[in-house]
């Protein structure tokens, strides 16, 4: 999926945040002031404000202030949020008087994109690669157009010029090839030319050790390869920080979700009592969803996601006693053994495949008695009892489930099949879990 002209996006894809290498909102320095405020902004959840923040900045640009970079900058916060029309009106008026340089012009195209404005967005990619045709940024830009427009060819010939142009040892080629190579497997992939993609996915790895792009699974999803045991760390993190700021509403109004309010039902009628008041940790908390549902059963909770900006949006939540950004599995294990009494994991097992390592860190963790509530997407057959979905996350099985908990000393209560969202109007069946540490 492009992140130039595709509609909002699944949770699984990188397809609304900028190409990995590429400049973020917080790269600009030199215009810090009205940038932080933004961020600020963003990340303490008031987007009225933020949006409000971005017009008055515009507002009071002169010819001397009006730089395009701050206003590339701010209009990729503005796309983060899911507003890429106000985006492209931020931008529009450096693009009407000539001054918009080759970053601006790509983050109006990628607005424009998002629109459903194609052409007007091609048009400008191709005004960006006349004033830079060099430019690795634009040649990306232009090269994901064109791949989202079925013109393949041309696609494959902007990628494979990128390559050949980023042939140095900096940060900024090495990215530009992974992204490229990356890209170029996309586009054999989308010809069913698997031995081509497999070759440009496993070169995007070697470019890119920490799998920021998620090669990994897209080799296991066109099976060039097998399942990895979880999705890159790298990968999670970036994907959720580039969706953070308008998780909620995508969420809970285009996808329909109801994962937290659902997981909570079926735990209660398996016995999960208010009246308890547990010590809970929630795994993957997100922007607090989770904690919305679960605070009222919980005496302290304790939230850990990978994604800081997430995090930062869980703790102005004020649903958690404290947040850690960083890995669930480094968190259990630091943790005092038997110190909680429920764990929540609400739609966090589709980015790991292999659950012993995060049942193994649960059975110290969780004191004998108690809860670890859970949800998957459902898998009825997989050879090894997980297996890559469609939509590039994970799906277990139901005696994969049971064998694992059993293996760890944990008793299943309960495993029901629920719908927790829709994708592309497509209700995502999934298992909803409840154990409980023996």
């Amino acid at each position: 999926m492009s992140p130039l002209f595709d509609g909002p996006a699944d949770r699984d894809t990188l397809a609304d945040a900028a190409p990995p290498g590429t400049a973020a909102a917080g790269d600009y320095p030199s215009t810090d002031d009205p940038l932080a405020e933004m961020e600020r902004l963003i990340a303490s959840g008031a987007r009225e404000a933020a949006f409000a923040h971005a017009a008055a900045e515009a507002a009071t640009w002169t010819a001397g202030r009006r730089t395009p970079g701050l206003a590339a900058a701010l209009g990729r916060c503005l796309i983060d949020m899911g507003e890429p029309a106000r985006a492209a009106a931020l931008i529009e008026p450096l693009v009407a008087e000539g001054s918009a340089g080759t970053g601006a012009l790509t983050t109006m195209a990628r607005a424009l994109g998002l629109c459903g404005r194609h052409q007007e967005a091609l048009s400008l990619l191709n005004e960006a690669s006349f004033l830079d045709g060099r430019s690795t940024e634009v040649l990306l830009a232009l090269g994901l157009a064109r791949l989202t427009a079925d013109d393949i060819p041309r696609a494959i010939g902007d990628f494979e010029r990128v390559l050949r142009l980023a042939t140095g040892e900096s940060d900024t080629d090495i990215n530009a090839r992974a992204e490229a190579h990356f890209r170029l497997g996309e586009c054999w992939a989308s010809m069913d030319e698997v031995a081509r993609a497999a070759r440009h996915f496993e070169a995007a790895q070697a470019h890119d050790p920490a799998d920021l792009r998620g090669a990994t699974i897209r080799l296991a999803e066109i099976a060039a390869a097998g399942p990895p045991k979880r999705a890159s760390a790298a990968y999670v993190r970036a994907l959720f920080d580039g969706y953070a700021p308008r998780y909620d509403t995508h969420m809970t109004g285009a996808l329909a979700y109801r994962g937290p309010d659902i997981l909570r039902d079926v735990a209660t009628r398996a016995g999960l009592s208010a009246s308890e008041q547990y010590a809970g940790i929630d795994l993957g908390c997100g922007t607090g969803l989770s904690g919305a549902a679960f605070r009222a059963f919980c005496a302290t909770l304790t939230g850990v996601d990978l994604s800081p900006r997430m995090v930062a949006v869980a703790e102005a939540s004020g649903h958690y006693d404290r947040v850690i950004a960083g890995d669930l599995l480094a968190f259990l294990a630091a943790e005092t053994e038997s110190s909680c009494t429920l764990a929540i994991a609400c739609d966090t097992l589709i980015y790991l495949g292999d659950l012993a390592a995060l049942f193994s860190g649960l059975a110290r963790v969780l004191a004998r008695g108690g809860w670890f509530v859970f949800s998957t997407e459902k898998s009825d057959a997989a050879e090894g009892g997980y297996a890559i979905g469609p939509t590039r996350r994970f799906r277990h099985t139901a005696a994969y489930l049971q064998d694992m908990a059993a293996a760890h000393g944990f008793e299943i209560g309960a495993i029901e099949t629920a719908i927790l969202r829709t994708e592309k109007r497509v209700a995502v069946e999934s298992f909803v879990g409840v154990a409980r540490r023996r």
